[in-house]
């Protein structure tokens, strides 16, 4: 009997060896995930907006190229940042209008710097396991008190794939706007972000690049 309870004890003594506290896992999702966004990734973004509603966009990258395909109030579209170039479709209209790209093309996206609150949750926020499955871990970040970063939400939703410890899907409120994150895919090619007027073979162009 004894013998039975010595082994005992050293096997959950083995098994606490092995256990991962939330903080461990986060870190090892942020080094999964580091520099993913720059060789190619995609996602799905909803945001819940005030006066605006839901949009919903989905969100490919790959190097300085983007494409957002984006539904909003019922209408389709789909944008393509291109260098110095910017493609974007409305289906209503079926309309390709072509002009520069936004001053802040070939800079992180708006969706690579949410994805930049998730790898880094671990600084200035206390973490909390809500639950895990078979797939996944569950987890629940709360700003410390000493954040003192005023754009920091005060909460952030995690969850991480166990094996490959990349993050399965995010959520969180920015500026009032609730904004979820999933479905990342980081198999992304050249032809995922490129735009192809062949696509839109009936489509009206409007180049609006000329009469800036």
């Amino acid at each position: 009997m004894k013998k039975l309870v010595l082994a005992l004890v050293t096997a959950l003594m083995t098994l606490a060896a092995w256990a991962q506290t939330p903080e461990e896992i986060l870190d090892r999702m942020s080094k999964a995930m580091e520099g993913k966004e720059a060789a190619g990734m995609a996602m799905t973004m909803e945001m819940k907006i005030p006066i605006l509603g839901t949009v919903h966009m989905r969100v490919c990258t790959l190097g300085d190229k983007t494409r957002m395909d984006v539904k909003m109030r019922g209408k389709d579209g789909v944008i393509w940042e291109d260098g110095d170039i910017q493609y974007a479709y409305n289906a209503k209209k079926n309309e390709i209008t072509i002009e520069g790209s936004s001053p802040h093309a070939g800079n992180s996206s708006e969706a690579e710097d949410n994805l930049g609150l998730a790898t880094g949750v671990t600084e200035g926020y206390d973490v909390k396991l809500l639950k895990e499955t078979g797939e996944a871990w569950f987890f629940e970040c709360k700003k410390q008190k000493t954040n003192k970063d005023k754009d920091a939400p005060k909460k952030i939703n995690v969850s991480v794939l166990k094996g490959s410890y990349f993050l399965k899907e995010m959520s969180t409120s920015i500026g009032g706007a609730a904004v979820v994150m999933k479905d990342f895919d980081f198999n992304v090619t050249e032809r995922d972000v490129t735009f192809d007027r062949n696509q839109y073979p009936d489509a009206r162009i409007v180049d609006k690049r000329d009469k800036r």
